[in-house]
């Protein structure tokens, strides 16, 4: 039952708990750590079952609530009392006793040490209790119980209901450390990565007067101190005002004043610093993994070392992180930026992104092959290399202007970040070269520019007539593939193909978007004002995602006067799964069903709007049509008045490739996705090969696999399979993406201008209007029970939730920019919209009653959920 700290046999962590465990590993490593020992959860097992208390324990928590505080109270109260009054065997007794006894002091510090804390995947830190300076035979026991006891309290309880952690006996249990104290001046806690900013090259130390309680607490503000691991160079330091410290006296703990000479005088020397980043250096050798260290600077001038778990709250390092020794790498998130979406992709929707970008830079002139370098993941999010493209300042200029049309917040923090890394980013020559095939590719592309321009009644058609015929190539292809080798070589085709097809037809939409520009400036210029644009540029008539919309809002307006409820079998709902069930909730991830396969979400959708008045819906969307219309034909008679007939057919002509052209660039998604899925029904035959091999349970499960596997099985997948899929789960739960990584584990998030001003909430106006509304917070669309006129605030977009875009009165949205689907959709649809809002969903909720400015980028919160007051604030 008792563990000494420098045992040489075998500790587990079901015996030692996590505190434990690090104590005696860190022993064992030479590290400084106080002598003590470890009483393990055996003693607090057979404490428990002599005692009788298994059962009350279990049925004061078999329904409680994790949100459930009175029932959490409750059930704390009830369990720690019954471990109050229970005695402690004689036989335990005794062996801490003799053990507390043969340490070389009598003032101890006893900690609990629980078996599922300290682990990578959840933080138990706070949860149970410590308690320091004891001393005595008495006071020790009493503590030992009272670490038992804190086994059971509310907030305990509720963190492991929350992270799905058994709480019965004798599953989970309770160790308890008895450690020496160490006496020192100061004392603090060093992380050895740096948690504000996620890099692994620096390590970061908060240290103040006294006893470490006063830092971990909270009782004061530390100093700060950040180092570079490697070096041990002071990156930066914050010296705090420090008013207070916890000592030791003869009657226990005791806050105190620090003396007024001290209280800004920094807590630690450069040659104690330096004897911290020896240790971290220690601490990391052994443990090779991000550690969070709470340490005593003795009076004799030594670092102890009294606890240590694993860092958790990190953001993943990408996958085949790029060494650091190399240089700084700089990494793109292609699907929060470009693509608006945060939830992560599966295995398998992750490898066809791989070859996603090995058909675009094939059809670019470059062969990188199937697996690119370039090419990264983070928590299941998909990140681009690139660093060799900011090399150059003035493309790195050019790139954050473009993604700002996706992304405002993307451009800036980009910039922010050339501009910080300048020197070394300029240290090496960017290598980039252009393949000889770009000229000829170029070529073709202004070719079917021009034709645009020549005849854009006639771009549509082309556009279209190009993913036709590589669809009807490919679904011959995929008809003569019969083993899973021949269908891993069809999908491969699709994607090196579609990527060559989305290129040419980007050109068909290029006219519409040079228009779309140049009136900007020339009403600004001739009128001095734009916001007509902005009614031309809705209800696009060749946007796929707006025909989706209508046609979304003609069935139900037809189930309605027939007094029939949809059903996935009817005719119409087939006909239109037909033409838009290939798009999903997810759709750029193979490994999502999508809506042929599940039409719940579109089945649910129809029943929202048949719910409201659908007539008077259908008659808006006809409305903005006509508007559209009009507000070009006014355009043009007002210039016309003001400059004249030239200027006018000048801005005619403009409005003319608007109206046409401009809807096309929802058109290569669209059919991009239709290659998606025609690759996911070829990857799910693959599955059911596998499923008649035995070594997937579904054909679902192929999802969960990547090419490497598929094409190699050796053996039963169903472990892998189950261990992929409980990691996607917990990739789901990192609901905040970083816009760009590096490989030294830096996540940039926002630009701190925008952080600093109003709370951090004002945000980018991407559609013009103004608003006041019900907010309704939507993560899934799949999920989604939008009411007519609410305002939605959601981290991002894309064509999947257009059709809710039909009841919203306006949106908030995390990421997204003017170029964004959110920003496009809401302009069609003549809603403001304001994006650009970091963690929005945490700040807005259900219910909040605000004003949506899309001309300002403001939100005025006007009263808060529940609250009858208003409180006029803005934010």
């Amino acid at each position: 039952m008792i563990i000494h700290f420098h045992t040489r046999e075998a500790v587990s962590l079901k015996a030692a708990g996590g505190k434990g465990l690090n104590l005696v590993q860190m022993t064992a490593a030479g590290l400084n750590v106080p002598d003590g020992f470890i009483l393990t959860t055996e003693a607090y097992n057979a404490f428990i079952e002599q005692n009788g208390l298994a059962k009350g324990i279990a049925e004061a928590v078999e329904h409680v609530q994790a949100a459930d505080m009175a029932g959490l109270d409750q059930a704390a109260e009830t369990i720690q009392q019954s471990i109050q009054k229970a005695d402690v065997p004689d036989e335990i007794r005794s062996l801490i006793i003799e053990h507390y006894h043969e340490l070389p002091q009598p003032l101890v510090a006893v900690r609990s040490s629980a078996t599922a804390e300290d682990l990578p995947e959840t933080s138990f830190a706070g949860q149970h209790d410590s308690f320091l300076n004891v001393e005595g035979e008495d006071a020790l026991l009493q503590s030992v119980k009272n670490c038992w006891a804190s086994l059971w309290n509310a907030r305990a309880i509720s963190y492991r209901i929350n992270n799905r952690i058994p709480q019965s006996f004798p599953s989970l249990s309770l160790a308890v450390v008895v450690q020496c104290m160490a006496d020192g001046d100061a004392a603090g806690v060093m992380f050895t990565a740096n948690p504000l900013n996620n890099r692994r090259d620096q390590l970061f130390i908060n240290a103040s007067w006294g006893m470490g309680e006063a830092v971990v607490s909270g009782a004061v503000t530390p100093d700060q101190f950040i180092l570079d691991k490697q070096t041990g160079t002071v990156v930066s330091s914050r010296i705090a005002r420090k008013t207070v410290q916890i000592i030791r006296t003869e009657s226990g703990n005791r806050q105190t004043e620090v003396p007024e000479n001290q209280q800004t005088v920094a807590s630690l020397t450069d040659i104690e610093l330096k004897k911290l980043h020896e240790l971290a250096g220690a601490v990391y050798r052994y443990y090779q993994e991000p550690m969070d260290t709470e340490w005593v600077l003795g009076r004799d001038g030594d670092i102890h070392i009294v606890q240590a778990r694993p860092l958790t709250g990190l953001h993943p390092l990408v996958d085949g992180n790029d060494p650091i020794e190399e240089g700084l790498c700089f990494y793109f998130s292609f699907t929060r930026v470009s693509q608006g979406i945060s939830v992560p992709f599966t295995p398998l929707g992750i490898d066809v992104q791989k070859l996603e970008m090995w058909g675009a830079l094939k059809a670019l002139g470059v062969n990188p092959g199937k697996s690119p370098k370039g090419f990264k993941t983070a928590a299941g999010r998909i990140y681009w290399d690139f660093t060799e493209l900011i090399r150059n300042p003035k493309r790195a200029k050019k790139m954050a202007d473009s993604f700002s049309l996706k992304d405002p917040v993307a451009g800036k923090v980009m910039m922010a970040f050339v501009a910080r890394n300048e020197a070394e980013l300029a240290s090496k020559k960017g290598r980039l070269k252009l393949p000889p095939r770009l000229f000829a590719v170029s070529i073709r592309m202004a070719v079917r520019v021009f034709g645009a321009m020549i005849s854009p009644e006639k771009a549509e058609t082309r556009a279209k007539k190009l993913a036709e015929g590589h669809l009807k190539r490919m679904n011959r292809q995929a008809l003569k593939a019969k083993t899973i080798p021949e269908k891993i070589a069809v999908v491969d085709t699709i994607m090196e193909n579609a990527m060559r097809v989305i290129l040419h037809q980007c050109a068909y939409m290029v006219p519409g978007m040079l228009a779309e520009k140049r009136a900007e400036k020339r009403l600004n210029a001739w009128l001095g004002d734009d916001r007509l644009l902005h009614t031309v540029i809705q209800a696009l008539p060749n946007s796929p995602t707006t025909q989706m919309g209508h046609q979304l809002v003609g069935l139900a307006c037809d189930y309605k006067d027939a007094g029939v409820t949809p059903d996935e079998s009817d005719p119409k709902i087939q006909s239109f799964l037909d033409e838009f069930g290939h798009r999903s909730n997810v759709e750029l991830d193979v490994g999502i069903a999508n809506w042929h396969e599940d039409p719940s979400y579109i089945l649910n959708l129809i029943h929202a709007f048949m719910e409201q008045d659908t007539k008077a819906l259908y008659d808006k969307l006809e409305r903005r049509q006509r508007e559209a219309e009009e507000a070009a034909l006014t355009i043009t008679r007002q210039v016309k008045d003001e400059k004249g007939k030239r200027a006018a057919n000048k801005i005619q002509k403009d409005c003319h490739y608007i109206r046409s052209l401009l809807g096309l660039r929802e058109l290569p998604k669209f059919d991009l996705v239709r290659s998606f899925a025609l690759v996911r029904s070829i990857l799910l035959e693959a599955g059911d090969i596998l499923v008649q091999h035995g070594v997937i349970l579904s054909r679902e499960d192929i999802a969960f696999l990547n090419r490497t596997d598929i094409l190699n099985p050796q053996g039963s997948f169903f472990d892998l399979v189950a261990e992929r899929k409980a990691a996607f789960e917990q990739q789901k739960e990192i609901k905040t993406v970083p816009r760009y990584m590096t490989n030294t584990g830096e996540t940039m998030y926002e630009s701190t201008d925008i952080a600093e001003t109003d709370d951090g909430l004002t945000g980018f106006p991407i559609a013009s209007g103004e608003y006041t509304g019900m907010v309704r917070v939507i993560h899934n669309p799949a999920k989604a029970t939008l009411k007519d006129g609410e305002i939605l605030v959601t981290h991002s977009t894309d064509p999947s939730w257009t059709p809710l875009f039909l009841r919203a009165g306006g949106l908030i949205m995390e990421t997204g920019g003017t170029g964004s689907h959110g920003g496009i959709v809401a302009r069609e649809y003549g809603i403001p919209a304001v994006a650009g809002v970091e963690r929005i969903s945490e700040k807005l909720h259900t219910g909040d009653r605000v004003t949506v400015n899309g001309s300002t980028g403001q939100v005025v919160l006007l009263e808060k959920a529940k609250d009858e007051e208003p409180i006029n604030k803005t934010i």
